[in-house]
């Protein structure tokens, strides 16, 4: 038996007449709060330059964890400073 597009199986008689209510599943990436840090850090001290240039950084991250890590990927971007180095 072939079953054609437009014809329906008829509703259970328990089921007529109600809608049911289908509840979504929520994403955790979705839910989680972004959050304004500023970031300070420096190089390490070293013989060559005793005062490095201190830097300052506003990010927006989940946590400071993340916002640490952003500071320091962007630190060895720009100024070409390393967390191991400071």
């Amino acid at each position: 038996l072939k079953a054609h597009r437009n014809e329906t199986a008829p509703c259970p008689p328990q089921l007529q007449g109600t809608a049911a209510m289908v509840k979504f599943a929520k994403d955790p990436s979705m839910q989680a709060r972004m959050h304004q840090y500023q970031i300070v850090g420096r190089a390490a001290p070293t013989p060559k330059n005793p005062v490095p240039k201190i830097y300052r950084m506003r990010l927006f991250a989940k946590n400071k964890v993340l916002a640490k890590s952003r500071f320091w990927y962007f630190m060895k971007k720009l100024n070409k400073a390393k967390k191991s180095g400071g």
